[in-house]
């Protein structure tokens, strides 16, 4: 039996998709702490149960009776998340899970300028003591972070970018999905670390003769300054903490942080991630 911690997020949800292509959704439980939101997916044939990160209790109920736990990173504030994390890992040991494959990110390091990092560094370290067996999935940034930034270069030919002259190996959030399911489903885990990239890694100046050559019109990247980029997140209403982490982002990614190209997507999954300059042209 499989389980998926997150499965009402937007990673969770495609995770589900591609467990149900394999035909395994009769064999996978979603877990979320209002399982109202997987009713679609148990129409589906997925099994649900109520998953609280901040409940061992729920969370042991949860994973009784499963073998295979993908862990899907939080959404909570650092420390908060690295001691919801511990207390997911420390249930699934207690209850007899015997593999777990984890959502971690690029660099996943103390010393990383990303304020996430350290949730990863601390998970990371928490489930390699756990004696569980184990695959880590080191996550590249998304292609779908380049919305916003897309939009508005679309409307006024700026793409502007914090951190833009640092080259980043975006993947696609559908490829981290295929590869968190495939480790999930896997047979045969073995204590690993994958780095999941894109196939080349890019930075502001080449995205944007990208989508000057798709739209046929000028486009000039511009690297926003820190306090203008901090300004339109707080206009969004994002919490602080969000807000200082993905700030952070972008000054890991100019300090070289999201560079490095690995084919470990490939020798996990079988085939090829998709490129940003196809992204770009399915999506921008």
């Amino acid at each position: 039996m499989y389980f998926v911690t997150g499965a009402s997020g937007r990673l969770g949800q495609l995770v589900a998709g591609e467990v149900a292509k394999q035909g395994a959704q009769g064999e996978t439980t979603l877990g979320s702490r209002d399982v109202g939101k997987l009713d679609g997916l148990a129409r589906q044939g997925f099994r649900t149960a109520v998953f609280d990160f901040d409940n061992p209790q729920s969370m042991r109920d949860a994973l009784n009776g499963h073998q295979h736990l993908l862990l899907i990173s939080g959404d909570t504030a650092v420390d908060e998340r690295i001691r919801q994390h511990k207390a997911a890992i420390d249930a699934a040991k207690a209850v007899g899970v015997e593999s777990l494959t984890y959502t971690s990110f690029t660099e996943a390091s103390s010393k990383s300028r990303f304020t996430f990092a350290r949730i990863h560094a601390e998970t990371e370290a928490h489930i390699k003591a756990s004696g569980l067996a184990y695959a880590v999935l080191r996550d590249n940034q998304y292609a779908e972070n380049l919305a916003n930034a897309i939009a508005h270069a679309k409307e006024t030919g700026t793409l502007g970018i914090y951190g833009g002259k640092g080259k980043v190996a975006y993947i696609p959030r559908g490829d981290v999905a295929f590869a968190a399911a495939t480790a999930l489903l896997s047979k045969s885990v073995s204590n690993a670390v994958y780095e999941i990239t894109g196939p080349q890694a890019y930075d502001a100046a080449q995205i944007a003769r990208i989508l000057a050559r798709k739209w046929n019109k000028d486009v000039t990247a511009v690297d926003l300054p820190r306090e203008v980029f901090v300004s339109i997140l707080q206009s969004a209403k994002l919490p602080d903490f969000v807000v200082e982490a993905i700030a952070s982002l972008g000054e890991a990614a100019a300090a070289g942080e999201m560079a490095a190209v690995s084919g470990d997507f490939r020798k996990l999954t079988g085939r090829e991630p998709e490129s940003l300059e196809s992204f770009l042209d399915r999506t921008a």
